[in-house]
């Protein structure tokens, strides 16, 4: 059974990671749209969006001071969810109908939840679930 707290946590999270999918989606659609190559787009608007994700989620889901530590360790945990997210564009955009776009999506949604266990498991749990002090 899910405690409270973990379904609270995880309903904050969906809400930060929405705006940094928006952010991410956006970000490579412009990118696309300009022709950078998909790989490239999809890796820059990672990258953008992980600073807005780390920002919010830091803030609003483990309530924890923002740091360039704690960023260090969120975006080199980022980077494996980059990969899936990344992989699933790219594969996406060569192996089905769907196009750059609709992959981007998938590439979101399969990322969300590795992230998720990710960030709640190490990234933040290492910090301190609800700590303020400053890392």
């Amino acid at each position: 059974m899910v405690s409270s707290r973990t379904l609270t946590t995880f309903l904050r999270y969906v809400m930060t990671g929405g705006t940094a999918a928006i952010v991410d989606l956006s970000v490579f659609a412009a990118l696309h749209r300009v022709g950078v190559p998909i790989a490239l787009a999809a890796s820059a608007s990672f990258c953008v969006a992980a600073v807005v994700n780390y920002t919010l989620t830091s803030m609003f889901v483990f309530k924890t001071r923002r740091s360039l530590k704690g960023f260090g360790l969120f975006f080199g945990v980022a980077l494996l969810g980059m990969s899936i997210n990344v992989g699933v564009t790219v594969a996406g955009s060569a192996l089905t109908p769907f196009g750059p776009i609709l992959s981007k999506v998938a590439g979101i949604g399969v990322a969300f939840l590795f992230n998720f266990w990710l960030n709640s498991t190490f990234v933040f749990k290492a910090r301190g679930v609800g700590a303020s002090s400053p890392q």
